[in-house]
């Protein structure tokens, strides 16, 4: 399983759902993934299909990358780290996470969602990603009224099953393939080398990535926050601590690499604060029996936004 599969729109209230609601267990989610094609590819890095037939679906969702996402059926409310509780329905566009979030369904939900690469968030949408980090709209606000009208006609072909994940899948590829902007090729290059960068150690040094950018720091700054949704230090303090959880649920992490994990942070208490604000638990949480699905979603066999996996 993946990262937590949701977007947010229209201020709600996490209250208004039922505050006794248990998180849902790992059998009662099915999510299938799917490759996007060769020339979305660079904009989307995964589809997934979400799938839980339970009345209230309730869990936290890991610091993410952003995410279009077409509710077929359901609906729900997020809470972001900083900021009200959102309703989610419909279609909806959401920036990267900066910090974990919690959540909570009505169901049954059925979510067909789309994860945009940091190139991908700026040349489908036109609008730079930390605006919208830890935050949503509509995604018609951002695509115009069409993209309604093929959310409407992807639930009314799930109700009757006129449309299979298939047809929707080619539909939206071939609506966001003609939303593509185009992008400078010096930008592509920097969004390469941060990625590069990011995958090359669990601690990447900031200066490095500075020194390896062929352009003023201002620059880099400014440019890597509009595609990746923050600066560079934030952008590696959130990698460091969603890839060490990952590696702390991993069943076939050696003593070894925890250690080397556990070393990446000033002291117990830092680590800790660093992995709850990114994923939503603490270190000790994560293999609770309420963080199954969380487990799940941090697996790094499903890790995709950063190409590889130090360690």
């Amino acid at each position: 399983m993946q990262e937590s599969y949701l977007g947010a729109t229209n201020t709600g209230n996490l209250s208004d759902c039922s505050p006794e609601a248990e998180f849902v267990t790992p059998d009662k989610i099915d999510i299938t993934h799917f490759a996007p094609s060769a020339m979305l590819a660079p904009f989307v890095t995964q589809i997934y299909y979400f799938r839980c037939e339970e009345r209230e679906t309730k869990d936290r969702q890991s610091a993410a990358l952003g995410h279009l996402m077409f509710f077929l059926s359901g609906s729900g409310v997020v809470q972001f780290d900083k900021g009200e509780a959102t309703t989610v329905s419909g279609a909806m566009q959401y920036g990267p996470g900066l910090a974990a979030a919690e959540f909570v369904l009505s169901g049954p939900a059925h979510i067909l969602g789309f994860v945009l690469s940091p190139l991908g968030f700026v040349a489908l949408t036109g609008k730079p990603a930390n605006l919208f980090a830890d935050r949503a709209v509509r995604a018609a606000e951002i695509y115009g009224p069409e993209i309604d009208r093929i959310a409407d006609a992807f639930s009314a072909g799930r109700a009757d099953s006129s449309l299979r994940v298939a047809d929707m899948i080619a539909q939206a590829t071939g609506f966001l393939l003609r939303q593509v902007r185009s992008v400078p090729p010096a930008h592509v290059t920097m969004i390469r080398k941060v990625i590069d960068w990011l995958s090359s150690d669990l601690d990447p040094d900031v200066e490095l990535l500075y020194s390896q950018l062929n352009m003023s720091r201002s620059t880099a700054a400014r440019l890597i926050t509009r595609y990746f949704g923050c600066p560079a230090k934030p952008l590696m303090r959130k990698y460091r601590a969603v890839r060490a959880a990952t590696v702390l649920v991993d069943p076939q992490c050696t003593p070894e690499l925890r250690a080397k994990v556990e070393s990446l942070f000033y002291d117990q208490p830092h680590m800790i604060r660093e992995i709850r604000q990114f994923t939503g638990r603490t270190p000790g949480a994560l293999d609770g029996d309420d963080s199954r699905i969380l487990r799940m979603w941090l697996s790094k066999d499903n890790y995709r936004d950063v190409e590889t996996f130090p360690g």
